[in-house]
């Protein structure tokens, strides 16, 4: 449907990514020697020798680079403007015969070192630091298939290496967790730990055997071989990978790739603690991090926290602008790096194209104080309304908060939360999180993201018994996690199992909540007038004929259970009806009823109807996801909409994740190539009330360099029957009667 008014139609809406060898400058170091016929007869050798018995297995490279050119490419922009060099495998199987050549034709020896690319140009000017102080950054990068699959650590690697580093400043890197490196010879059958020098990936510690990155000890160990062989005034720590919250923690090692296994927030601080040393800043170059729980879990173990409470788009950090930075001055803090972290990362992401960019610096010394508004805001919550038996209005404040990842993980930012809760303890929440959060940016696509989120059980309820042991293991009292059990043990009980849709029964909720440790009877047992008060009858829902216009009408009781409002479009096809997705937008009328029109339009992609679904809208923008399969894997489509793009354009498209599984999100959003098949999926509704979940509709569009085009297109001239689809606080949905539009 088009917007309804001019309020909507701002927007356009529905209501509806060659290996640098040795300089041959005699101007430079190592340069200017020649080769003798010693050299050369060794070579030779040496080359048959690594033919013959090298055990590695070449890795099968894409069949084109990973970045092409810009008419070719649409979506998300996941890579860097350079493309590397793919003619050799990602493995070196004798790296000590890189040294040797080195040693013959120019360069230094030693340990191996794998250098940049033939086309990147490094000034040998020194940066001169203004500190004595030592440093050491360890950055433990689990490659992930954001590696296999794209080259993103071998980007980032490549930053690291054009930085001017002061002697003062080592930087480790710990690699290790990805099928496979495009570039600087990095191992995928062992883990490994590189150190960046002179412009140049020096391996300093080679088969150290492939351990899982998600593992507590194997972080320990990359710790403690940083504070034994690089000892200095100042250590710090950076997680390179996916993300997921406090829920999921951190990383996916491709190696060890088994269900749920990430390195989880108390995992993390199991690390610190056994590492000993209080660390200037722990980053995370990964998503969802900057949340309550893990500050307090590593509040004792570094100065500062810098993350991002949102998906990070995949280019990450500028480690250019970082380490050129640290090296100018060793002995800054770790909130001055912080900032120089956050205002790069912001300006590398000012379009559009990542949307979702925020980052800040955290300042762990008060966290504490933090911890303790919370529990005080929670009591606070639960005598002034739970026990009063009033909760709707705490589950509408969560519905309306600002969550991060798509709601999918329960991450809500704090600030909001508590300014949307509005309890005699909201203000404190927000002024100690305000001094909590000394350095925070967002791009101008986002809002309501103030540095720091924090879990509340809502969608996923069975996260909860994720969280109870992280919250033991960090210190987490019962006077915190006794409110949530509550909450979410009202929430269980109140949840009905079905719903109905035009005099036919679906499954709503299959979730057996009794065999979750935070599931009360006592509780539940006590709410059954409760649940009756809070109840809606779908049945006495009435649509009123207001001549113009259809209107739904709702009695009071029924707008206070009532937290979300939504609009639902099924066509028929003639066979069944095709569920066209949701609109958020609603209007009521001057008698306080829901309106309901159409124009019989709806969102299409190179002019074909496809179901879509509003992930967040605010006063400046709308996200949306268009479910689909892309090369035979079920995706979201991500749409954006706002005044410079009032008709909508494709940020690129993510994975639909498993709603049974706890999950780390990808960094940024894949881009289409050409060649991508993609086919459209929607629910299906059979005359006979049978429901197929992925019903494929249109014809497989196929990539080609022309980008996808959104708008929006006539139905058809099959009939639309229009639905209110509301959603009480229990998550139960109930639809009116449908609104036939011819």
């Amino acid at each position: 449907m088009k917007p309804i008014n001019d309020q909507m139609a701002n927007y356009g809406k529905s209501n509806g990514t060659g290996k640098r060898g040795p300089s041959n400058n005699p101007n430079q170091p190592g340069g200017g020697k020649s080769i003798n016929l010693l050299g050369i007869i060794i070579l030779v050798i040496m080359i048959f020798i690594y033919i013959k018995y090298s055990d590695v297995e070449p890795v099968e490279m894409p069949n084109e680079p990973f970045e092409q050119e810009q008419s070719n490419v649409y979506g998300s922009s996941n890579y860097n403007n350079e493309a590397y060099d793919y003619s050799r495998p990602s493995d070196y199987a004798n790296q000590e015969s890189l040294d040797l050549f080195s040693l013959l034709f120019g360069g230094s020896t030693g340990n191996s070192v794998v250098g940049g690319q033939d086309n990147i140009s490094y000034s040998n000017e020194a940066i001169k630091n203004s500190s004595s102080d030592t440093y050491t950054l360890m950055i433990y990068m689990c490659g992930s298939n954001l590696e296999s699959d794209g080259g993103y650590a071998s980007s980032d690697l490549e930053e690291m290496l054009k930085s001017q580093l002061a002697e003062e400043v080592n930087v480790l890197v710990y690699t290790g967790g990805a099928k496979r490196w495009y570039d600087y010879g990095i191992s995928n059958k062992t883990n490994q730990i590189y150190k960046i020098e002179s412009h140049r990936l020096k391996l300093i510690k080679d088969n150290v055997g492939q351990k899982s990155m998600t593992e507590s000890a194997t972080l320990l160990e990359f710790l403690n071989y940083g504070k034994t062989n690089y000892k200095a005034d100042k250590y710090a720590l950076i997680f390179w990978d996916h993300g997921g919250g406090a829920v999921s923690g951190f990383g996916l090692d491709e190696a060890f790739a088994r269900k749920n296994d990430n390195l989880t927030i108390d995992e993390i601080k199991k690390a610190l603690d056994g590492f000993g040393e209080k660390l200037e800043f722990v980053g995370f170059d990964a998503c969802l991090m900057a949340n309550f729980e893990t500050a307090y879990a590593i509040k004792d173990n570094a100065n500062y926290l810098i993350a991002s409470e949102e998906t990070e788009p995949g280019t990450g950090w500028d480690y250019i602008k970082v380490l050129n930075g640290l090296s100018k001055d060793s002995s800054q803090v770790g909130s001055t790096t912080g900032r120089t972290i956050v205002d790069s990362f912001i300006a590398s992401n000012s379009s559009y194209r990542n949307p979702d960019a925020t980052l800040s610096v955290v300042d762990l010394k008060k966290i504490e104080d933090v911890y303790q508004k919370v529990v005080s805001f929670l009591k606070d919550v639960k005598s002034s309304e739970f026990d009063k038996k009033n909760y709707t209005s705490f589950a509408r404040a969560v519905q309306n908060t600002k969550a991060f990842g798509d709601g999918a993980l329960d991450s809500f930012d704090l600030i909001d939360f508590a300014s949307q809760v509005n309890t005699s303890s909201s203000n404190a929440v927000i002024n100690s999180v305000k001094g909590a959060v000394v350095y925070n940016k967002t791009n101008q696509y986002v809002q309501n993201s103030n540095g720091l989120s924090i879990f509340i059980p809502n969608k996923k309820l069975s996260y909860l018994s994720v969280m109870l042991p992280i919250y033991k293991n960090i210190g987490i009292g019962s006077d915190y996690t006794n409110v949530l059990n509550q909450y979410a043990s009202v929430k269980a009980g109140g949840q009905k199992p079905t719903y109905e849709v035009n005099n036919h029964t679906y499954t709503q909720s299959t979730t057996d909540y009794s065999v979750f440790d935070w599931f009360s009877n006592t509780i539940i047992s006590g709410m059954r007038s409760y649940y009756d008060q809070t109840s809606i009858n779908p049945k006495e829902l009435e649509v009123i004929d207001k001549e113009d216009y259809y209107a739904l009408h709702l009695t009071k009781e029924d707008k206070e259970s009532i937290i979300k409002t939504e609009i639902v479009l099924w066509y028929d096809d003639g066979k069944g009806y095709i569920d066209m997705g949701v609109d958020s937008y609603h209007e009521y009328d001057e008698d306080g009823d829901l309106k309901v029109t159409s124009d019989g339009t709806w969102l299409a992609i190179n002019g074909d109807n496809v179901v879509y679904e509003p992930i967040e809208s605010t006063d400046n923008y709308e996200k949306g996801l268009i479910p689909a399969v892309v090369n035979d894997e079920r995706v979201n489509i991500i749409v954006y909409f706002d005044k410079q793009n009032p008709d909508g354009v494709i940020l690129g498209y993510q994975p639909d994740y498993d709603e049974e599984e706890v999950v780390v999100f990808e960094k940024g959003l894949r881009k289409f190539r050409i060649g991508d098949k993609i086919d459209f999926v929607a629910k299906y509704y059979k005359y006979n009330g049978d429901l197929e979940d992925e019903h494929y509709i249109n014809d497989s569009l196929i990539i080609d360099k022309d980008p996808l085009k959104v708008s929006y297109e006539s139905l058809g001239d099959g009939k639309c029957l229009i639905y209110y689809r509301l959603t009480d606080m229990y998550d139960n949905v109930y639809y009116t009667e449908p609104i036939e539009l011819e």
